[in-house]
């Protein structure tokens, strides 16, 4: 089978990892896989997965549905699968135009995507020409189902490294201090204020350091609240990283505190790494931590982040075995077994067989 991947950036976050998990599994198993892009971003794609690159123009030119169409007509993939809102779109477009099955992938849940007439088109060509959803996540997948309730959705949740995770070495680390790791984008979403204000309380108790592994918008600001608060030698903005999984093993625990999540990346990767985690109380986390695997938080609640910093280093019996039912609960999330949903959906989306959403 042939799959022609489309993403705008091809590499530098979640939803790009995601991509070459996918890529990289079923071209072991056999399959013809392309993955088109427009920006490089950050980090490495494996150099055996082979990509095209479109001519970067201004973001959102539709020029390049024409390029895309180009490329569906040489290489003459069974489905193209898009990722993000802007392939999603001129991806879509150029596949009703090729007559290919498109299926879109929704890596965000609803509240990503506030009212605009981006979002708006993006409903609009999926509801046109898209075979059908594949959701990583319940808060995606509602999402589509209220927006487009005649579309067949899938859900498949991420697929996580478990093996390569395990066996990546921790970063070395001070041997009187506690550590706590922050991964993903410096965004206002994420509340990393609200992390460093928790931490502060600590760090008036106790020695205590953080990392912030990822850039954003936010990252000048959250500097400049360091500093305010008086902890900026104890907190290091890494960037980019491309080996976060070394800062997560070595880290006494773990937080992601967003006002909003599909299923983050950086849930499964520390539940996979074993780091104790605490998880702002959003629907999506409220899922995957459902028996207990973190500790959950009011959203935006300065104090009860602080409380639970204390508890993980206060109780670390405790806080193990939260990590160890973690570790268990991401073992189940292979990317082999993501790889066998996605192929069955991308047989089902090229025979015509997805059938009707429950």
């Amino acid at each position: 089978m042939k799959i022609l991947l489309l993403i705008p950036t091809l590499t530098g976050g979640g939803a790009e990892r995601q991509l070459a998990y996918l890529a990289s599994e079923l071209q072991r198993r056999g399959h013809g896989v392309l993955t088109g892009f427009v920006y490089p971003g950050n980090g490495v794609w494996p150099g055996d997965l082979a990509t095209h690159r479109f001519r970067a123009r201004k973001p959102w030119n539709p020029m390049l549905v024409r390029d895309i169409v180009r490329l569906i007509r040489s290489w003459k993939p069974d489905v193209v699968q898009t990722c993000l809102p802007m392939m999603d779109v001129f991806g879509g477009i150029a596949a009703a135009i090729a007559r290919v099955p498109f299926l879109l992938r929704e890596p965000n849940s609803g509240e990503s995507y506030p009212p605009g007439v981006k979002p708006w088109l993006r409903l609009r060509v999926a509801r046109h020409a898209a075979a059908g959803i594949i959701a990583n996540s319940h808060g995606g997948a509602d999402y589509w189902a209220r927006r487009a309730p005649r579309l067949p959705r899938i859900l498949i949740p991420n697929g996580v490294a478990v093996e390569a995770i395990a066996a990546a070495g921790p970063i070395p680390r001070p041997e009187h201090a506690a550590v706590g790791v922050y991964t993903g984008r410096l965004e206002r979403q994420k509340n990393v204020d609200v992390f460093l204000r928790a931490a502060a309380e600590v760090m008036a108790e106790r020695d205590l350091i953080l990392y912030l592994c990822g850039q954003g918008a936010e990252r000048a600001n959250l500097e400049a609240l360091a500093a305010e608060l008086g902890i900026a030698g104890r907190v290091h903005f890494t960037g980019f990283v491309p080996n976060v999984w070394s800062y997560q093993r070595a880290a006494d625990f773990a937080v992601l505190l967003s006002d909003y999540e599909g299923h983050p990346n950086a849930v499964s990767e520390c539940f996979a790494a074993g780091t104790p985690m605490i998880l702002s109380a959003n629907e999506a986390h409220r899922r995957i931590a459902a028996d207990g695997e973190a500790l959950l938080v009011p959203l935006q609640n300065i104090a009860a982040t602080a409380a639970a910093i204390r508890e993980i280093l206060r109780n670390r019996g405790a806080a193990l075995e939260r990590a160890e039912r973690a570790k268990r609960l991401a073992s189940g999330w292979s990317i082999a077994g993501m790889t066998d949903a996605y192929l069955h959906t991308y047989v089902a989306a090229s025979t015509n067989a997805l059938g009707h959403p429950d």
